[in-house]
């Protein structure tokens, strides 16, 4: 062998030493605890425990992991080899979580997700007792069936109820009733039979600062209270998860939450009560399942109007709507917003509606509009003396879909009655970008001086086309 051929050699050997030690070092075992932490956080709790049987290093990592993630789908798909019926591996996956919480009593469950096929609110009453005890701060539960197509309801709040006192007497201690330290709170789908329960269950939320109710069923509820002091965020999604479920909630709702600051509703027209507004700051409200007939009730406005300290408003195109042809005493007051989104279209009784508003909003800087449909009406700008047009509005952004004809008239409206518009911001989708359509705004008599045009075009593909206008030098 040669001097060269030797030297390659004893190169590859330590090359291959050096792979093999690397292969051999366990390296996931010498990250820190808190990445461990969060890359477990990602897997489902049974394989979670699972982990125990890696090595002695991991024997009681799973125990201590704050973030857990129970999954019933998961545990269905991983029981078959056991031979169990349905209901008894639903039995086996609630004794599964209880005896997982309940053998990690030293650590902390700071944030914690349960997905089932069914879940009630006596059910969810029945543990939140057990996630105070273990100081959770982020829940969330998420149904996927409705009580129609689950036949298990009963035997499951029977099973739950039986854990619950076994616990309850293994651990000997006594499970409060009240939320505890929990910060944050998501359920999804869950039904709300129970009007006793459900009146109260958000009576007493000391910490809570996020709240979010997504697809409930809440027929049953006349009256819906919460209370909570620090509550920061609140969502209410009363809509349907499919068109064959329409259990939507129709009753009034009571707010006791003076230091909310988001506003999230998406439903049917409803009642609401604030005890305090003034810490709003963002509202957004999407009126859905309606019909002309309710849109003339005085509700809407009152919906709103409950909301006139928000300073950035998201509402619905059945506002402009409601507005074009209300009453005067029926028109609500907003004083304090300084940013309105709408979801617009581009017809005559809207855009009245719409000029209405501004009317209604003195004091606005920012206007959002999304024009999802249009049509070619008869509709003129004019000359109007609206106060946010004439002292504060100084940026508009439009944007258009593919099935709307764009507002051309009303953006010369804005243009001879903003007298202090800086910005106009356009976005065309799937549009061809012309130009030449945007010279006529040239001729318009401006009321400001100073402002700017942009265009931009979105294709199907994602091609961007932009072009601008300083309408003040024509």
């Amino acid at each position: 062998m040669s001097s060269m051929d030797h030297a390659y050699y004893k190169r590859s050997h330590t090359q291959r030493a050096q792979i093999i030690k690397l292969v051999r070092e366990d390296r996931l075992s010498n990250l820190p605890i808190d990445i461990l932490y969060h890359i477990l956080s990602f897997l489902d709790a049974t394989d979670v425990t699972r982990t125990s049987a890696l090595g002695k290093n991991w024997r009681n990592i799973w125990s201590s992991v704050p973030s857990l993630k129970f999954d019933f789908d998961v545990f269905l798909v991983q029981m078959p080899y056991l031979q169990l019926n349905y209901c008894e591996c639903l039995s086996k996956f609630w004794v599964f979580f209880f005896r997982t919480f309940f053998m990690r009593e030293a650590s902390q469950v700071t944030q914690l997700r349960i997905s089932c096929h069914y879940f009630d609110v006596q059910q969810f009453h029945l543990l939140v007792g057990l996630f105070a005890t273990q100081n959770v701060k982020e829940l969330q539960f998420e149904a996927r069936f409705t009580v129609d197509d689950y036949p298990f309801s009963l035997p499951l709040s029977e099973s739950l109820s039986e854990l619950r006192q076994y616990y309850d007497g293994s651990v000997k201690k006594q499970f409060p009733t009240a939320f505890g330290n929990l910060k944050s709170l998501r359920l999804v789908a869950v039904y709300f039979n129970d009007a006793k329960i459900s009146e109260k269950l958000f009576t007493d939320c000391g910490v809570l600062e996020n709240l979010s109710l997504e697809y409930c069923r809440m027929q049953m509820l006349e009256v819906l209270n919460i209370s909570a002091p620090n509550l920061k965020k609140f969502t209410f999604f009363n809509m349907r998860r499919d068109i064959f479920n329409p259990h939507l909630f129709h009753g009034r709702l009571n707010l006791h939450t003076p230091n909310l600051v988001n506003f999230c509703y998406n439903g049917p027209v409803i009642c609401w009560e604030f005890s305090n507004t003034s810490s709003v700051n963002h509202a957004m409200i999407e009126v859905s399942y309606e019909t002309y007939n309710v849109l003339r009730e005085p509700k809407l406005a009152a919906m709103i109007s409950a909301l006139s300290c928000a300073k950035a408003l998201s509402l619905p195109s059945l506002v402009p709507l409601y507005l074009s042809r209300a009453r005067r005493g029926s028109r609500c007051h907003l004083p304090n917003a300084r940013s309105l989104r709408l979801c617009m279209l581009y017809a005559e009784r809207y855009l009245e509606g719409l000029i209405n508003l501004l009317k209604l909003t003195p004091n606005l800087e920012i206007l959002s509009m999304e024009f999802t449909w249009g049509f070619e009406e008869n509709w003129k700008s004019r000359d109007e003396d609206v106060a946010c047009l004439s002292y504060h509005l100084k940026e508009v952004q439009i944007t258009g879909s593919c099935y709307f004809v764009f507002p051309m008239e009303f953006v010369k409206f804005l243009l001879q009655n903003a007298k202090v518009l800086e910005n106009i911001q356009i976005s065309l989708e799937e549009q061809e970008l012309d130009p030449k359509k945007f010279y006529e705004l040239g001729t318009v008599k401006l009321a400001s001086k100073r402002v700017a045009l942009s265009v931009t075009s979105i294709s199907a593909s994602g091609t961007r086309k932009c072009f601008s206008l300083n309408l003040g030098n024509f």
